[in-house]
């Protein structure tokens, strides 16, 4: 891989590179880099912990301007992704005296107008605040020059495709933008067509699950699925684990199982504030050995030393499984994946198998049920978490979820 200084960055940032300890660069840092320095627009597929969020950073503050006013607006998804990706900036801007202002819901707006009275040159925030703060005169997006869409397939699938559209068209015409998927989702390619006519098309060949990932599941009845995912903390004793539930209510309950059998964790789902959600997540860096999450509450966290990922709860597609396992075996270490899985879903392991090209074994425990070829429907629980849904029995479910992956929202819903 090739070297920062070798890409064109400037001596200044090299130095808080190198305090990073940065030193070479990714394949999409290495491929995306370049271009943008070029002032050219760019659509990369890459997957989380690739290293996208350099690969825009860097030669977005290697050319900015200081006291120019502010011409760079980031929009992604969530929070959390917002507050980490402002921490990266921090430290990547660290010797010069470019700031950022970070802009998200749940907050002052009266602060966060006040940051922006002082027209920093980047603004990083989730598309229904910043739309907000436009229509109250704080921003100006027509002085807006680059746009960066991360985590674009998460974002205009959670609902921001109205917001994040309407924001577009109020920048430049000659804007640069740059975005960033895992997947190329309908709205992703209508999005991307619509609004950059000559982007350079990049595919990291970085989106394929790391190799050294162990894969393994159990069988489990539903109500059997504790007692597995105990045994298996037992033997594995993981030093750093995240488990993944496709809804919030299942998060809680597992969390509050697993305090109860004497192993300390900490969880982030919707229902958390927001402070309650930057201190799991604080607290997990920090020495937690349990994060317990829904798939869009941790979207974009991007912790290395995790070395396992449980899927209490299948993923409901295929390409989450390997968004949700790419988190561990990061940076030349090894990981671990393992799901308990119902007998009805050894299909959808099966179709798994298939889309990441991975072998997946099952683990030698005892007391498994055994796997169905076919699909059993059941809707007086949830049929992932095992926990009674919303409405007790039949029925649709309800979007009171508002974005957990395990109940989709309604297309084009607002999120901030």
């Amino acid at each position: 891989m090739a070297k920062f200084e070798e890409l064109g960055i400037k001596g200044e940032l090299l130095e808080s590179l190198k305090k990073m300890k940065f030193e070479e660069a990714t394949e999409i840092q290495e491929k995306v880099i370049p271009l943008i320095l070029e002032k050219k627009s760019v659509i990369a597929k890459s997957r989380t912990g690739s290293g996208k969020t350099g690969a825009y950073l860097i030669p977005l503050i290697n050319t900015a301007k200081k006291g120019k006013g502010t011409k760079t607006l980031i929009l992604l998804p969530t929070r959390e992704l917002a507050i980490q990706v402002h921490n990266v900036f921090t430290k990547i801007a660290a010797s010069t005296r470019l700031e950022a202002t970070l802009i998200y819901g749940g907050v002052s707006i009266g602060r966060q107008a006040e940051e922006l009275s002082y027209e920093p040159e980047f603004i990083i925030g989730t598309p229904g605040r910043i739309k907000d703060m436009f229509e109250r005169g704080h921003i100006k997006l027509s002085k807006i020059e680059r746009i960066v869409l991360d985590e674009a397939d998460q974002m205009l699938d959670m609902g921001f495709y109205d917001d994040v559209e309407y924001i577009v068209k109020e920048t430049d015409d000659n804007r640069s933008m740059y975005l960033f998927s895992a997947t190329m989702t309908d709205y992703v390619r209508d999005i991307s067509s619509r609004f950059m006519k000559d982007a350079e098309v990049i595919n990291s060949s970085e989106d394929r699950i790391p190799v050294d990932i162990n894969h393994t599941y159990v069988v489990s009845e539903r109500n059997r699925k504790l007692g597995f995912l105990i045994k298996y903390i037992e033997d594995q004793n993981p030093e750093k684990a995240v488990i993944f539930s496709n809804t919030k209510s299942g998060a809680s309950f597992i969390s509050q199982r697993l305090r109860e059998n004497g192993y300390r964790s900490v969880q982030i789902h919707g229902d958390l504030t927001q402070k309650q959600r930057e201190t799991s997540i604080r607290n997990f860096r920090r020495g937690e050995r349990f994060l317990i999450a829904t798939d869009v509450a941790a979207r974009g966290m991007d912790i290395p030393s995790i070395t396992h990922i449980i899927n209490y709860d299948l993923p409901k597609e295929d390409k989450s499984y390997i968004h949700r396992v790419g988190r561990t075996a990061r940076f030349g270490r090894s990981g671990n994946a393992m799901s308990i899985i119902l007998p009805e879903e050894a299909f959808m392991l099966k179709r798994i198998r298939k889309t990441a090209g991975i072998e997946i074994y099952k683990l030698p425990m005892e007391g498994q049920a055994s796997e169905q070829v076919e699909e059993k429907r059941d809707h007086g629980r949830d049929r992932f978490s095992g926990v009674p849904n919303r409405q007790g029995h039949g029925g649709k479910r309800r979007y009171s979820n508002r974005g957990d992956y395990g109940r989709k929202p309604p297309a084009r819903r607002r999120r901030d």
